[in-house]
């Protein structure tokens, strides 16, 4: 939680200013104070940047803080206003922010006020760790009753004891935390994790003690709140398992399964390959047509080791792994409509902006090579094909939707890339409710979802998945859909109470042994 200590003539030059009635400098001042505590624990809660951390600085509207933070007196002076015009103010500007483009001011706490934030981990604990024992650990990690209630109350302000269970699973998904392996994970995180920056560790750990913290308050039960979007994913506001990286979902969730669609944006677009043959007249076979676009969905990891060896030339073979990612990351950007384009652009905010391709494949020659190679270029050409396609099929079915706001660029054209994005995540949600309803109707509820991915806590059956996979195809008319299963298996807990236990044993084995050794000697010399 962040708690503020404001000095104590603050207070005092409030009171002398406002004497009357008793005790409301007092009042008007804990406001203040707990309005400012709240916009630091959002500033904290969507993590600084690397500039604002180094500079301790935190981004927040100052002009919540004016309204909110109260009034005082019979002109009703606002709070934030007399304390800087009495020069007592409590955070400075550095940067101000502006309703025009949505920034929030940037500002540093002064010396009338010490922040403390004991949700954040010390680098203590990677000092004592080893000394601590389990169960030191997790009542370091987790908190007290107290501060766990005021960090659920700061994420669910209207919560209401009388919320029935209908309520909140009609505004909420929650998911059941594995404590244990979450604590476990912070403890990695601060001890054993090497590779990570500096930032993204902070932001795990920020993430993790949220979630913890917030699950103990819950019966262990972690409250996601849902925030559906116009394009027809379901979202969540704040912490969740879509926004955090892969490990820590692992380790919030504890022992299950992700089933999550193949390839699951190129398998839609091919769902209506056939309808587009059809269409134009041509030749009705789908694999003449679309050969790469098939291989790919087929055979993806030699279709990728093929491009692999021709874009990277074989030239550093340790780095495979990290290059398969980029040209993950390059086929997905083209799925979305990223062009073979090296240009870049300068937005209206004077921004530089780069083509995705450009981002992900950073080394001109690579790219250059990535761009030239027959089966990505044949890839893009079929890919093109098939959005022109949904583009035209939209706009001539759907008519009432091309004035959409959310599918109009700045300009207030219809863009192509918000329409088949549009399209793909409706067409997405429609066949995970498949998936969902399936598994539902064999008793099976999942933990978690991610969009084109899905958690159980137990292994589907051979029998279950091909039941589940035969109901996505048949009900939305595609062939393509196909799930690929992977076991998740929690964070252990590092059991150091028997380690320190065996650390004890061995030395008293070790004490007893040179005191015999003593012993005997003695005797020794005695005959």
């Amino acid at each position: 939680m962040i708690k503020l200590e404001v000095h104590p003539k603050v207070l005092m030059s409030l009171s002398q200013a406002f004497p009357k009635p008793n005790r409301a400098a007092t009042k008007a001042l804990n406001k203040y104070v707990q309005v400012l505590e709240q916009l630091l624990f959002e500033a904290w809660l969507h993590g600084p940047t690397p500039e604002q951390r180094k500079l301790k600085l935190f981004g927040l509207s100052l002009y919540q803080l004016s309204t909110k933070g109260g009034q005082i007196g019979p002109k009703k002076i606002r709070i934030h206003k007399w304390l800087k015009d009495q020069k007592l103010e409590l955070v400075q500007a550095v940067t101000k922010g502006s309703n025009l483009n949505g920034r929030l001011s940037e500002v540093k706490l002064t010396k009338l006020v010490t922040m403390t934030n004991t949700l954040e981990v010390e680098e203590e604990i990677t000092m004592t760790v080893h000394n601590k024992t389990d169960r030191e650990i997790s009542a370091y990690l987790t908190g007290d009753e107290q501060a766990n209630q005021a960090l659920f109350d700061l994420l669910h302000p209207d919560y209401d004891d009388c919320w029935s269970e209908h309520f909140i699973l009609n505004q909420f998904d929650p998911i059941q935390v594995d404590a244990r392996s979450l604590e476990s994970y912070i403890v990695w995180l601060t001890t054993e994790a090497t590779k990570l920056t500096k930032d993204k560790k902070a932001a795990a750990i920020r993430q993790a003690r949220i979630v913890l913290g917030s699950s103990k308050a819950f019966n262990g039960w972690y409250l996601q709140r849902k925030k559906p979007s116009e394009f027809g994913r379901m979202y969540y506001e704040g912490v969740s398992v879509q926004n955090v990286n892969k490990e820590l979902r692992r380790a919030m969730l504890g022992n299950c399964w992700e089933y999550d669609i193949r390839s699951s944006v190129i398998a839609w677009k091919m769902g209506f390959a056939q309808q587009y043959l059809t269409s134009e007249g041509l030749d009705g076979d789908v694999r003449r047509n679309f050969p790469a676009t098939l291989n790919y969905l087929e055979d993806k990891a030699d279709f990728m080791r093929t491009v692999c060896l021709y874009v990277f030339d074989g030239r550093s073979k340790g780095a495979g792994e990290f290059h398969m990612k980029l040209l993950k990351q390059a086929f997905t950007a083209i799925s979305f409509g990223a062009r073979l384009a090296s240009t870049g652009w300068q937005d209206g905010l004077g921004n530089w902006n780069n083509p995705a391709l450009v981002n992900i494949l950073k080394n001109t020659e690579e790219r250059n090579r990535f761009f030239n190679d027959r089966s990505v270029r044949a890839f893009i050409k079929e890919q093109n094909t098939l959005d022109e396609y949904l583009f035209k099929q939209f706009k001539t079915q759907h008519p009432e939707l091309v004035k959409l706001p959310c599918l109009l660029t700045h300009s207030g054209r219809l863009s192509k890339a918000k329409v088949l994005a549009y399209l793909y995540q409706h067409g997405e949600t429609r066949v995970m409710d498949i998936v969902r309803a399936t598994a539902a109707a064999n008793d099976r509820k999942p933990l978690a979802n991610v969009h084109d991915a899905i958690f159980f806590k137990r292994r589907l059956g051979a029998e279950l998945k091909a039941e589940i996979e035969w109901q996505m195809r048949s009900q939305t008319g595609n062939p393509y859909w196909h799930l690929t299963a992977k076991e998740l298996t929690r964070y252990e807990p590092r059991y150091l109470d028997a380690r320190l236990e065996e650390s004890a044993h061995r030395a008293r084995i070790e004490q007893e042994q040179v005191l015999a050794q003593g012993y005997e000697s003695i005797c020794f010399m005695q005959a």
